[in-house]
């Protein structure tokens, strides 16, 4: 039997999951609470858990700082991210803290019980969703990678932040403001980034940035 803690701030979504899991007889939702604190009194008073499950953005204490806290009182268990939250950032740092799976809420439940079972079994899981975005993105650096021979320009730190803020779309006057330069200044280091790069404007210049890698 693997025994599960939810730790969800939102009612209905804490319900609809201590209903959904209620469903498989290898799990048992032993407790469900609405933030880290009253999750870190279970754990203090003895409540055992195989697996919290956890949203990432909770008012009190964030999902990524909670687990932290769990390791300190019992470093077995094996700490679920379920968030709204899809940037790969916020699994890279979830898996750091010691997380042993991150999913999207938007996850089916074979996968979510399949993930929930897997991590039980010592092993890692990252979303579908996710794991095909990070190899999607890989896969584009390793294609547009400047060929073999290629020189790679050397930027000055000013150059590269001039470079990176003209590929948000950023006005010359809006990075003059951003970095406290003049906008005459700011204006010379983009036709100067334009000479060296032999782009012919502003947008040929974002598109050199993006292919060889100074942006992403």
């Amino acid at each position: 039997m693997i025994k599960i803690i939810l730790v969800e701030d939102h009612q209905i979504v804490r319900r609809s999951l201590q209903v959904l899991l209620k469903q498989h007889s290898d799990l048992e939702v032993v407790a469900a609470v609405d933030g880290a604190h009253k999750l870190l009194e279970l754990l203090k008073c003895g409540t055992k858990a195989d697996i919290v499950l956890t949203d990432v953005n909770m008012p009190e204490m964030d999902g990524i700082q909670m687990i932290a806290e769990i390791r300190l009182i019992n470093p077995e268990i094996n700490v679920v991210m379920l968030s709204i939250l899809e940037d790969e950032k916020y699994a890279a740092k979830s898996f750091v803290s010691g997380a042993r799976a991150y999913l999207s809420k938007d996850v089916d439940e074979v996968e979510l019980l399949f993930a929930l079972r897997h991590v039980v079994s010592g092993k890692r899981y990252l979303s579908s969703e996710l794991s095909i975005g990070v190899l999607e993105r890989f896969n584009h650096q390793l294609t547009n990678m400047p060929e073999k021979g290629v020189q790679r320009l050397a930027l000055s730190e000013r150059e590269q932040l001039v470079l990176a803020l003209i590929a948000n779309g950023m006005t010359n006057q809006e990075i003059a403001e951003q970095v406290f330069l003049s906008r005459r200044t700011v204006e010379g280091i983009r036709q100067a980034l334009i000479d060296r790069t032999g782009a012919k404007n502003s947008a040929a210049l974002i598109r050199y940035a993006v292919l060889n890698g100074y942006v992403s």
